[in-house]
C-alpha cells in the first residue's frame, strides 16, 4: 500500500509541476508579439502607402515603425518614416487606448526659387527641385483592438514639430501621422 501511495504522490507532484509550468508559459510567452498593419483608406483617397510594424515588448508597451509614401504624381514627392514607442492602457495584451511618442524622419521634394533684386524690383526665378530631409519629435493617441487574437484594427493620429530651416524652402515645420488600419498579429 505504501508503494502505491508513494507512486501516486510522485505522479501527482509531477503533473502539478507540469501544469504550473504550462500556466507560466501561457502567461509569459505564448502571446503573439508582432503587429503589421496597412491603411486602406489613405491608399484609396490620397493615394498613399501607409504601413506599420510593431513589436510588443510587454503587456502595455510596444515599439515600432510607421512608413508613409505618396504614390500620386500630382502631389509633391513625400516620404516619412516614424519610429515610435507606445504605452497601452487596455486590459488585454497590448490593446486598447494608447499614447505614443514618435520621431518622424521626413523626405520631401519642393520647388526652389531664387530671388533677384534689380533696382528695388524683386523677381523670382525657378532654380529647380530640392530634396529636403527633416527630423522631428511628436506625440500621438489612438486605440488598437485585437479580435480573435489575430485580427488587429487601429485608429490613431499624431502631430510633430520638424526641425530645420523651413523659411529657406517655404515648407511647413509641422507634420503628422495617421493610421486607420487593419492588420495581423503574429
Amino acid at each position: 500500500m505504501k508503494k502505491i501511495f508513494t507512486i501516486f504522490t510522485i505522479f501527482t507532484v509531477l503533473f502539478s509541476l507540469r501544469a504550473q509550468e504550462r500556466n507560466s508559459q501561457q502567461e509569459s510567452g505564448s502571446e503573439r508579439k508582432n503587429d503589421i498593419l496597412a491603411d486602406p483608406i489613405l491608399l484609396i483617397a490620397v493615394p498613399m502607402i501607409n504601413v506599420s510594424y510593431e513589436r510588443l515588448i510587454s503587456q502595455n508597451m510596444g515599439i515600432g515603425v510607421n512608413a508613409m509614401i505618396t504614390l500620386n504624381d500630382d502631389v509633391d514627392d513625400f516620404r516619412q518614416v516614424s519610429p515610435y514607442f507606445r504605452y497601452y492602457l487596455g486590459r488585454k495584451y497590448a490593446s486598447g487606448f494608447f499614447f505614443e511618442g514618435f520621431v518622424p524622419i521626413t523626405n520631401s521634394q519642393t520647388e526652389v526659387y531664387t530671388e533677384i533684386n534689380e533696382n528695388n524690383y524683386y523677381s523670382y526665378n525657378y532654380a529647380g527641385d530640392q530634396n529636403i530631409t527633416t527630423v522631428g519629435v511628436g506625440f500621438g493617441v489612438g486605440g488598437k483592438w485585437v479580435i480573435k487574437d489575430k485580427l488587429v484594427i487601429e485608429a490613431s493620429g499624431g502631430i510633430a514639430r520638424r526641425f530645420g530651416d523651413f523659411n529657406k524652402y517655404n515648407t511647413g515645420g509641422v507634420t503628422g501621422k495617421i493610421m486607420a488600419g487593419i492588420g495581423y498579429r503574429f
